[in-house]
């Protein structure tokens, strides 16, 4: 089975067996580096990179962590068999630009907690939309809503229920038997409840009870949050104990 191959770093292309330097992405390479310099933040190159219809690749759109990546990636001051497309200069200059600019994570127990939520680095970033996701809710247990797709019927309740009618069509009906299968159906409805119903109500008292915090709190993230989901555009989801996905905008 053959693998896939390697795709070049944006800004090259083979040629005859050679990495050269792709003419436009080139072009993007230098402006992206320049710009950096001379004040635009990462959210600003991405939202440049967006307008300009140009992709990374074939099928993969720009986002924050390729733009970092490019300004991190010293094969553009021609390491190896890469032609360089930046001076080494210009590269060293934007590496302690980041470096300066870039806020320390802290390692705190709301840092462990969000680690075992998501499957991804928690960056600073990451940290910043989980707290304003929950801080939407502080006060607001309106908005802890049940998802609305039905858990599907248990194929075991269906049968119990069936063998119940056949008993009761029997004639004289055998009370002893009756008895004792109502008494499995209702084990097995009590199995079967939604627990989203009642994790929905336990996060109404929770939130109901919460103010709006500065800072995370690693006790609400493991009660609260089953789940965090990071795309590959850095958008932050939670999906809470209840199942309900929270995001900006909705």
């Amino acid at each position: 089975m053959m693998g896939r191959k390697r795709k070049l770093p944006f800004g090259y292309l083979m040629e005859q067996g050679r990495v050269v330097v792709h003419t436009e992405e080139g072009t993007w390479v230098k402006k992206l580096y320049e710009q950096y310099l001379q004040g635009a933040s990462m959210r600003e190159l991405l939202a440049s990179m967006q307008q300009t219809g140009v992709t990374y690749g074939e099928g993969m759109p720009w986002n924050l962590n390729r733009i970092s990546r490019l300004l991190s990636d010293g094969r553009y001051v021609g390491k190896g068999s890469y032609p360089a497309i930046i001076t080494q200069e210009v590269f060293e200059t934007v590496t302690q630009k980041k470096e300066k600019k870039a806020p320390a994570v802290q390692v705190t127990q709301a840092y462990k907690v969000l680690r075992q939520k998501c499957g991804k680095k928690i960056t600073v970033h990451i940290q910043q939309e989980v707290l304003y996701l929950l801080n939407t809710l502080a006060g607001r247990p309106d908005r802890i809503k049940k998802p609305v797709v039905p858990i599907s019927k248990n194929q075991r309740l269906l049968l119990l229920q069936s063998e119940l009618e056949e008993i009761m069509q029997e004639l004289p009906v055998d009370e002893g038997r009756a008895t004792q299968k109502l008494l499995e159906i209702a084990q097995v409805m009590y199995e079967n409840i939604d627990p989203r119903e009642y994790e929905t109500r336990r996060l109404r008292r929770i939130f109901g009870k919460e103010e709006c915090s500065p800072e995370l709190d690693a006790d609400l993230i493991a009660a609260t949050v089953e789940e965090i989901l990071v795309d590959g555009n850095d958008r932050v989801r939670l999906r809470l104990k209840n199942d309900q996905i929270l995001e900006r905008g909705k």
